[in-house]
């Protein structure tokens, strides 16, 4: 049963191959996914506007205008499994000489009864993995951060066939 309340339960997928331009929903669902494993924390995405503001002498109130969107720099977790397949794709788009953007897709598990998960969609440049420290018993963590150069596409659920 899909957990309404929490994260438990969501996937991270990657694809191996570069996509360098935007993408539809339709593009990214014919993609070839790969999971990543053993992911603890997936980061903020999604559509945060800069707020332009400008006073004139006639107005009253500062007058605001949208700018341009930022959609986000997602930091993915994961507990470090070397041999990880989803785990290999991001140490390969997180070289620093590799400056081809990576296509995520993200499934939360909250499908009601009959229907899908919703899913993210979206791509972009890796930088990582950071390797955060620790104590004795803290696991072998590696953090990547996705630049994301698409706004995330949301695929609400639909009927399950």
């Amino acid at each position: 049963m899909a957990n309404k309340s929490t994260k438990k339960g969501s996937k991270v997928y990657v694809c191996a191959t570069a996509q360098n331009s935007d993408l539809t929903a339709t593009t990214y669902a014919a993609l070839t996914w790969v999971q990543v494993g053993k992911v603890g924390n997936i980061g903020d995405f999604g559509s945060d506007s800069t707020i332009n503001s400008y006073n004139t002498l006639d107005e009253p109130v500062q007058q605001k205008q949208k700018g341009v969107a930022n959609a986000g720099d997602p930091q993915i977790e994961v507990a470090s499994v070397g041999d990880d397949p989803g785990q290999i794709i991001l140490r390969t788009f997180g070289d620093p000489l590799n400056i081809n953007n990576m296509a995520i897709k993200i499934e939360r598990n909250d499908a009601p009864p009959g229907m899908t998960n919703t899913i993210f969609y979206s791509r972009g440049v890796v930088s990582g993995p950071l390797y955060p420290g620790g104590g004795s018993d803290d696991f072998d963590l590696e953090r990547f951060t996705i630049g994301l150069n698409q706004l995330p596409i949301r695929v609400d659920p639909v009927d399950t066939p």
